[in-house]
């Protein structure tokens, strides 16, 4: 730990500084190592495909002549410059075999090379040839043609560019790389040549743009005068090892530019090798990434922190609970949770609206931070619910105290606007090793002995006791199992419409209705049923009601209505599941593209063998996939792309400061960029306001899910609120 105590004397603050350098130093070591093991993750998962290959997208992108053909030759794609060169119309070459372009003199070498293409296709090392092709096929004329070919997996199937240039002279040794990547010069990424020994013998502006480097100071130079110094041996050798093994390679270096600055790049390098398999040349393509960066570090933040109030979320709760669990095991002392809801603040924040709701949670949480102890974590889990792990607490008396303190804190007026808000808090309190020896249990049971205090009248402090407290918190589980036969679960439906108000569908969201506790919330019995089994039986029972219910709607006229429902990742597991989908399907009469089943992301990272090959039977039905939560599990685009997947769900944590955040507004426009490059509809959910609807309408995101739209309501409900509002305020 750095010390920041002033020091009084010159030799004091030398040996200050030099920790400084030292501990600067360690965490660039670090750096460099997680760089590392980063960019083998990336070539482990195929990250380097098609779609960041930048060679093959500046050419996509680019006036070059060029055509796409598949593994027996069949051109799939054809530039508009290739006419000239080819004399045939764009629209004759689709479909052709390049064959068709070859004198028949020309063809068996052809034909060969082609196979050679398809024996090596786990190779994309770029072919140089020297080609025979006729420039037109009524003339039968022919023209000398020096190509670069590039072989690439399109995920499971071979396609094949051939950049095409006229050539100079009938002497295939004189073809020039350059005269072919000449043509991408315009491109907005970097392009640099060198040859066999690591001459640079071409560069295009965006290369001087990016690396400030004028072409003239570079040729004749080595790219080591590019290095920044963050890459060991360790991880060129990984990139020398891949990259002559596969002829390609796709990931991330980081380089220094002429003024001394170190940034980030995507690269692309390809080896180039002549008609005698001899390598001559290597293309590196590359843009600058250093917005991605930023881009992943505000998002990182957002996955560990509630956007809100800055304060841990859930998931950086649990990480910090479980290393100091590890920590308590080991030198045998105690830590404990307090579990915290407030008190009187869902009447506030529906009569006041959520802009004031939001102030009351900020100000509560600069309370709890202020009054915990460092090294002690304070976390927002959910609404108004906040748990804080309180470390090294053995005493009951100390913890006692630190409650005390909280509750004082909690009870203050609120002063927000021309308002003076009174809350209070109830909190509950679970200690380790007494009440429980993992995360799950302890935040169990702090939850069940905050429900202790808030039924002695709020504002109240109770320590989980095992024999004591409400008997009916104990036996959740099992009333989990005997909810459904009676009665006590129901479904509410909350609009989903379009960002120019039109009514898309319905999300089904499942309620329980306690006998003794009345209304149970979703977040306290769900994760149980997940635990016991139950979620599979209650799982069943919401899909087939939903889907009664979606059909019924359906034949008083709302033909075109969708329904989503969630979907457990522990349904997902079960064999059977997609034979009761079917079942559900045919018995209810519901067409399958008109049911969409929810999974979260955190649900998607934990796919077990078979989950995917399910998801992929389902889609093939007909039925949709929706990625809920997105952007809280922090996915890995390698892992969203490999997935059958047709819409992205935006997490209403990233949605509720649109109107009043830059930064928020720069996340939701990249999950929109994000799902619209993929082809995907962007749906955000949580949208409560009518700022936050324009900007996400602005932004092209698809559909729109919140309480500014409609609440979640009964079935009856629903159907009047259709007939009674055809469409919703746009912005």
């Amino acid at each position: 730990m750095i010390s920041t105590k002033a020091s009084s004397t010159p030799q004091a603050v030398r040996e200050q500084l030099y920790r400084y350098a030292q501990d600067l130093q360690e965490l660039m070591d670090q750096h460099g190592k997680l760089q590392q093991r980063y960019q083998m993750v990336l070539q482990s998962q195929g990250r380097a495909s098609l779609s960041n290959d930048l060679l093959l997208s500046s050419i996509r992108h680019s006036d070059a002549l060029y055509l796409i053909t598949d593994g027996q030759g069949a051109m799939s794609y054809a530039s508009p410059g290739t006419e000239s060169l080819l004399g045939e119309t764009v629209s004759a070459l689709r479909g052709l075999s390049i064959l068709h372009l070859t004198p028949q003199s020309q063809r068996a070498d052809m034909t060969e090379l082609l196979s050679q293409l398809i024996s090596t296709q786990q190779s994309t090392t770029v072919v140089q040839r020297q080609l025979t092709l006729f420039n037109g096929a009524e003339t039968h004329s022919t023209s000398l043609v020096d190509a670069l070919i590039l072989p690439t997996q399109n995920y499971d199937r071979l396609e094949i560019f051939w950049l095409l240039h006229a050539a100079d002279d009938n002497n295939s040794d004189a073809i020039s790389v350059q005269a072919n990547i000449g043509l991408l010069q315009n491109s907005d990424k970097g392009l640099m040549i060198t040859d066999i020994d690591g001459t640079i013998r071409f560069t295009n502006p965006a290369f001087t743009r990016i690396t400030g480097y004028e072409a003239s100071e570079v040729l004749g130079q080595n790219p080591r005068m590019l290095s920044s110094g963050r890459h060991d041996g360790a991880f060129y050798r990984l990139f020398w090892t891949e990259l002559l093994k596969t002829g390609s390679w796709s990931g991330e270096f980081f380089n220094r530019r002429k003024n001394g600055q170190i940034y980030p790049e995507w690269k692309t390098v390809k080896v180039v090798k002549n008609a005698v398999d001899a390598t001559v040349s290597f293309i590196s393509v590359f843009a600058d990434s250093s917005h991605q960066h930023t881009d992943t570090e505000q998002l990182s933040r957002l996955a560990y922190h509630d956007a809100l109030t800055g304060l841990p979320n859930r998931r950086l709760l649990e990480d910090r609970l479980t290393q100091a669990l590890s920590q308590m095991k080991r030198d045998g002392s105690g830590l404990s949770l307090l579990f915290i809801d407030l008190d009187r603040f869902k009447p506030i924040n529906d009569a006041l609206g959520h802009e004031v709701g939001d102030l009351v949670l900020q100000e509560i949480s600069q309370r709890l931070k202020k009054s915990v102890r460092q090294g002690d974590t304070a976390a927002r889990v959910g609404g108004d619910e906040f748990v804080i792990l309180l470390q090294n607490t053995v005493r009951r008396e100390d913890v006692q105290n630190i409650a005390n303190t909280l509750l004082t804190a909690l009870t203050e007026p609120i002063i927000a606007g021309e308002q003076k808000l009174l809350l209070g808090a109830s909190i509950g309190c679970s200690r380790y090793p007494q009440d429980g020896d993992d995360i799950g249990v302890l935040l169990k049971n702090a939850d069940s002995a905050m429900y202790s205090a808030k039924r002695s009248g709020g504002n109240h402090f109770c320590f989980f006791e095992p024999l004591g407290g409400h008997s009916a918190l104990a036996n959740l589980g099992l009333d989990l199992w005997r909810a459904l036969e009676r009665g006590e679960m129901h479904l509410l439906y909350q609009p989903q419409v379009t960002a120019e108000g039109q009514l898309h569908g319905c999300e089904a969201l499942l309620r329980w209705t306690h006998p003794v506790l009345g209304e149970v919330a979703p977040l306290t019995f769900i994760p149980i049923a997940e635990t016991n089994g139950a979620i599979l039986p209650l799982g069943d029972w919401v899909l087939e009601t939903a889907c009664r219910q979606l059909r019924e709607w359906q034949k008083t006229g709302l033909e075109h209505l969708n329904m989503s429902v969630n979907v457990s990742s522990r349904q997902l597991h079960d064999p059977g599941f997609v034979h009761r989908v079917c079942q559900i399907l045919l018995t209810t009469g519901v067409a399958p593209n008109t049911l969409e089943l929810e999974l979260t992301e955190t649900e998607v990272l934990q796919f077990k063998d078979g989950d995917q090959k399910r998801l992929q039977a389902l889609r093939a039905l007909g039925v949709k996939i929706a990625i809920d939560d997105f952007g809280t599990g922090y996915s890995s685009l390698s892992t969203l792309n490999n997935l059958p997947v047709d819409r992205l769900k935006i997490d209403q944590c990233f949605i509720r400061n649109l109107a009043c955040s830059s930064n928020a507004r720069a996340v939701s426009q990249c999950f929109v960029t994000l799902g619209q490059s993929m082809g995907l509809e962007v749906i955000a959910e949580g949208v409560e306001t009518t700022e936050q609807l324009q900007v996400l309408s602005a932004q092209g995101c698809h559909l729109i899910q919140g309480f500014f739209t409609g609440r979640p309501m009964k079935a009856d409900a629903l159907l009047i609120w259709c007939q009674e509002k055809t469409t919703i305020p746009t912005p």
